[in-house]
């Protein structure tokens, strides 16, 4: 028992002993990590300053938009922005994300002008049996139908321009006896009504709603007469020569749609297309038989 007690005691000593000669002890010192290395001056590390963050100017051209171009009001909607594409031209951005710009219309130089409308030549009769227009073809008016190409002349006081056309008309009846009872046989007349004229419009700015117009020229009235019984084989033929004049009016589809009207032009080179109404007066001139009447007629006008 005092044998272990010795031993013990002797442990406790020891390790009492070790323990503070460990805590007199110094630190060894840090080594260099090269040669030389303990005698350079030890500098700060200043991390460089990040360059400064600008933001771009955005360009300062307008995008303007034209209110003769906007769909439904320029109040309501649409609002005005700033965008680089408005050097190119663009003018719009739509709400289907369509961009348009503004581009030149093309050069109009010629128009083509259709009208139809009642016509009844009541003054035409049959110089050898005194039978009238509407003794053989009926009082019922047909319709006569005019197609005209023009040549542009120049733009001042309004617009002038130069017109060369012909039509068609036609009508179908039957015969009289001497006694004035209907015939069996059947007449057809056909009349081409040629015509050259001159035509003023009183249009002073671009996109005038109502534009007014008068017309006047020379008409060569060409017809054949042609029985269902062949006789003769080929009918009879005749003319006249008269002079009219039209007075109407052109109302421009652009002012429904003028975006669709751009397009055409720079799809097609049309550049306006308009409907057209007018009164027209014919006059007999020369000739054996007398076409002159006054009607209505309406149509189109198209310019390119």
């Amino acid at each position: 028992m005092l044998k272990s007690l010795a031993v013990l005691s002797l442990s406790a000593s020891l390790s009492l002993f070790t323990t503070q000669v460990l805590a007199q002890e110094k630190p060894p010192k840090p080594e260099a990590p090269y040669p030389g290395a303990e005698t350079e001056p030890t500098e700060s590390f200043q991390p460089d300053d990040p360059p400064p963050v600008t933001q771009s100017k955005p360009n300062q051209e307008n995008l303007e938009i034209e209110d003769e171009i906007i769909e439904g009001n320029k109040f309501r909607g649409t609002r005005k922005i700033k965008h680089p594409g408005s050097k190119q031209g663009l003018f719009r951005i739509t709400s289907k994300g369509e961009y348009l710009y503004k581009t030149k219309p093309s050069e109009q130089k010629n128009a083509v002008a259709v009208r139809i409308g009642p016509y009844s030549p009541v003054n035409l009769y049959n110089a050898e049996n005194g039978n009238s227009f509407d003794d053989i073809y009926g009082s019922a008016s047909p319709v006569i139908i005019h197609i005209d190409y023009e040549w542009k002349l120049f733009s001042g006081f309004g617009r002038m321009g130069l017109r060369a056309g012909s039509g068609v008309f036609f009508a179908n009846g039957n015969g009289r006896f001497s006694n004035g009872d209907p015939a069996q046989e059947g007449y057809t007349l056909l009349m081409l009504p040629n015509s050259v004229s001159a035509v003023l419009y009183l249009q002073f700015w671009d996109r005038q709603p109502l534009i007014p117009y008068a017309e006047g020229g020379l008409d060569a009235f060409v017809f054949n007469e042609y029985r269902d019984d062949g006789r003769p084989t080929f009918g009879r033929f005749g003319g006249s020569l008269a002079a009219h004049a039209s007075f109407g009016g052109l109302i421009p589809l652009n002012l429904f749609d003028r975006l669709g009207m751009i397009r055409i032009d720079q799809e097609y080179g049309i550049n306006n297309i308009y409907i057209s109404a007018e009164y027209r007066l014919v006059t007999h001139v020369a000739g054996s038989f007398d076409f002159s009447n006054s009607y209505f007629a309406g149509g189109v006008l198209v310019e390119f």
